[in-house]
């Protein structure tokens, strides 16, 4: 059985700002995503941790940055409820990905090089100084793991940015006891770079995967205390090489990630894992497909983790 994808959402709210009483119409399998989805830069640093708002994304994309830490890129095609963040600052990849789903871009700041690759690229954007409010501290936290956003803020970003709508929309979604045909996994770790590797277990009554730290355990929402669940967790693949035009604060040199084209993947949904073949084009989320095929996606978030070639969630 073929259930709407749950990130397929007319985002109507974003578009015009309305929240709470709005109805939010599922999209039927394959049908355009109205408005543009809000994409944030939320951090991961042992410091930033617990986050808010990453349950409530369409899709999550984490990624390394520089000096083996990992960053998450948030994208909502409908309000979250509560709070968003840390905010931190935009990569490379973070560009490539704004450009291909048509989003808003919410970040606390950039390199300057970076923040004029984001204007060259006409990207709607929101900093700290930009956002007018809409991006602010908590002071229960340390700077700089203290800016945040929550739903009703990125509603109104979303409007001012008055950015084109999109075409796309995400993957058909499969109902987990549908779900055939895989290797049973019941835990595994991803390799994001050699000092981030979380860690995914999969909890049938929760619905996906919980996400864990080797460092500072459970991943949970610093308002909710729940620890996140991520309904299918994708492994992809791509050649990931360093850039000198990125430098951060401590001299670190960053990275680039070439996240077009095609290569290798490992889905994990409804207890199983995949191996896939992933293909991006130039908008729009990309393909995963499994002896030509698309691979299962169940309904609710999902979580890309952008791995370099050759490595493997084990």
């Amino acid at each position: 059985m073929k259930i709407p994808p749950g990130g397929a959402i007319v985002a109507i709210a974003l578009a015009t700002g309305l929240l709470g009483g709005c109805e939010v119409v599922p999209a039927a399998p394959g049908a355009s995503t109205s408005s543009a989805p809000v994409m944030v830069q939320v951090e991961n640093l042992p410091d930033a941790r617990p986050q808010s708002g990453l349950q409530g994304a369409a899709v999550v994309y984490e990624y390394l940055t520089e000096g083996g830490i990992s960053r998450f890129s948030a994208i909502y095609t409908s309000p979250p409820k509560g709070k968003v963040g840390p905010v931190r600052s935009a990569r490379l990849v973070t560009i490539s990905l704004a450009k291909i789903y048509g989003a808003v871009l919410v970040f606390s700041g950039g390199s300057d090089y970076i923040k004029g690759q984001i204007q060259s690229a006409g990207i709607p954007n929101f900093d700290e100084s930009s956002a007018n409010g809409a991006l602010f501290r908590d002071p229960a936290r340390f700077p700089p793991h203290n800016l945040y956003s929550d739903g009703s803020h990125l509603s109104e970003l979303a409007s001012r940015a008055n950015a084109s709508p999109v075409s796309w929309s995400l993957w058909d979604r499969t109902a987990p006891a549908s779900v055939t045909g895989g290797k049973a996994v019941q835990r595994f770790t991803v390799p994001v770079s050699n000092f981030e590797t979380p860690s995914f277990t999969y909890d049938a009554s929760a619905g996906g995967w919980r996400r864990a730290e080797p460092d500072t355990g459970p991943f949970v929402d610093a308002d909710t205390n729940g620890q996140l669940v991520a309904a299918t967790v994708i492994v992809q693949q791509v050649t990931i090489t360093a850039s000198s035009k990125v430098v951060d604060v401590n001299g670190q040199t960053g990275v680039d990630h070439q996240i077009t084209g095609s290569g290798n993947a490992q889905v994990f949904t409804a207890g199983q894992e995949f191996d896939a073949t992933w293909t991006q084009g130039s908008s729009g989320p990309p393909s995963f497909s499994v002896g030509g095929k698309p691979a299962p996606v169940a309904p609710g978030l999902v979580w890309i983790c952008l791995v370099a070639t050759g490595s493997a969630a084990a």
